[in-house]
């Protein structure tokens, strides 16, 4: 491996996938799946200093009090979030001109802003979930080599598999071939998220999140005419305690974001609307206030990280 060249993409200085120079990133930045969020997110900022749209990713950025930010629509799932991190990260850290990569470059700061579905039935539409750990039904994260960030982690691994191993009926050709991975926040950027949901009397809680690897048989949605290996992977996941941390949310990014995250160095956190009960029965009434703050303790909470 001495020596290997880094295999990068590179048109007109341009990375391939998110279309942007160097310049054009900021070392504070937000993701989300929607792109539509992003342009909500880019609304509030003080200034707008560039907007890129490549493929199906869309980025803004600009500054909010006096803070340099940048948003990113990433699409939905683990295997655009990589390819959306990753490309940051080059921005970030190599020469596009010679695709080396460059030494003693500052972490950055990613926060995720997203949607989820409610796993615990005290969970409720509308209310915030934090994210302190990610459990991955994935299998992107598997691909980067990353030790486990503490004991948890390696409970919540071993759990979750027999948990939903053993809701597998013993004659399905996948019975105990879910092999799950976790993975963890930083630490101050969950603490930063509590604080200004804290500060804006939002209900929120904090705890385990689920990324699952698609909407519908990934999360036990029933579609006549499917078979799902896993009837109710929610109130399966729902019994899972370590140490006091439960599954409160389900959503479909925050397990590689972390795991890529920490093997990087950069700080990371998840803050997520509650926009549905454990069966989708129950949704909320006002999305875009919801959603509305979500953004602002988002923005909040990285100046928060600006001031530490």
């Amino acid at each position: 491996m001495l020596n290997k060249k880094s295999e990068i993409v590179i048109v007109d200085e341009k990375l391939y996938h998110l279309g942007i120079k160097k310049s054009d990133l900021a070392e504070n930045i937000f993701i989300v799946g929607d792109p539509a969020r992003a342009i909500r997110v880019s609304q509030e900022f003080d200034q707008i200093d560039c907007e890129i749209s490549n493929r199906e990713y869309l980025t803004f950025t600009g500054s909010y009090r006096g803070i340099p930010v940048s948003v990113i629509g990433t699409g939905i799932g683990t295997d655009n979030v990589e390819i959306a991190l990753v490309e940051a990260y080059i921005a970030h850290e190599f020469d596009l001109k010679s695709a080396e990569k460059l030494q003693n470059c500052s972490p950055l700061t990613i926060i995720r802003l997203g949607t989820s579905g409610g796993v615990q039935p005290d969970v409720t539409p509308g209310s915030l979930a934090i994210s302190s750990y990610a459990l991955g039904l994935d299998s992107t994260g598997i691909y980067y080599e990353q030790s486990a960030e503490d004991k948890i982690v390696k409970k919540i691994e071993t759990e979750a598999s027999k948990i939903l191993n053993s809701a597998i009926d013993k004659k399905s050709r996948f019975k105990g071939k879910i092999t799950p991975y976790a993975s963890k926040a930083s630490s101050k950027v969950t603490h930063a998220l509590m604080n200004q949901a804290e500060a804006y009397g939002v209900e929120f809680e904090t705890g385990i999140t689920v990324s699952s690897p698609g909407f519908y048989g990934p999360s036990s949605r029933y579609i006549e005419g499917l078979n799902n290996t896993l009837s109710d992977i929610k109130g399966s996941l729902s019994s899972l305690n370590i140490d006091g941390l439960k599954v409160h949310n389900m959503e479909m990014e925050s397990s590689l974001f972390f795991h890529l995250c920490s093997q990087l160095g950069y700080r990371a956190g998840t803050i997520c609307t509650v926009i549905s009960g454990p069966n989708d029965s129950d949704s909320i009434i006002d999305y875009e206030a919801a959603i509305g703050n979500t953004i602002r303790i988002g923005l909040n909470a990285l100046v928060e990280l600006n001031d530490d």
